[in-house]
This record gives structure tokens, C-alpha cells and sequence, in this order.
């Protein structure tokens, strides 16, 4: 039975898993101008981390990365974590 301390019925609860990428200010024009396949250019430079979230919350930080020609994150550290 689960104590307090382990509580899992909480595991299965689904949380919304977001890799903020910060992006350029645009005019709205510009935004009105977007169509399918349209690339925005992050302002976040390679190579730096961005921030994950999770349920709302800071979670950590990731890098991004490529898994089988598909756009992912690789996790790097965890919020609270030393460096």
C-alpha cells in the first residue's frame, strides 16, 4: 500500500510535456503572412538549452536534438539540480 511519501496513484495522471523555444517578435502582418510550412526562426542560439515544463512548471532545461529524423529534446538538467 502506498504511504504518503509514495504516492502512486499519481503516477497516471498526464502532464503536458513543453520545450519552450523562445521565438522572434513579430508584427502582426508578418504573423498573418505565415502559411503551412513556414519556418520562424528562434532566437535561441545552437547549441544552448532551453526550458522544459511540465504540467505548467519548470521541470529542467534540454538541448535539442534529432531521434530518427524526428524534432526531440534531450533532457540535460533537472530544475534544482547543482551544476
Amino acid at each position: 500500500m502506498a504511504t504518503p511519501s509514495e504516492p502512486e496513484h499519481l503516477l497516471d495522471i498526464p502532464l503536458l510535456f513543453e520545450a519552450l523555444l523562445p521565438g522572434p517578435a513579430m508584427r502582426v502582418s508578418e504573423l498573418l503572412a505565415l502559411a503551412e510550412g513556414s519556418l520562424v526562426k528562434t532566437a535561441q542560439p545552437a547549441g544552448e538549452t532551453v526550458e522544459v515544463f511540465a504540467g505548467g512548471a519548470l521541470v529542467g532545461f534540454a538541448e535539442l536534438a534529432d531521434a530518427a529524423g524526428r524534432r526531440a529534446v534531450r533532457m540535460v538538467r533537472f530544475h534544482g539540480e547543482r551544476r
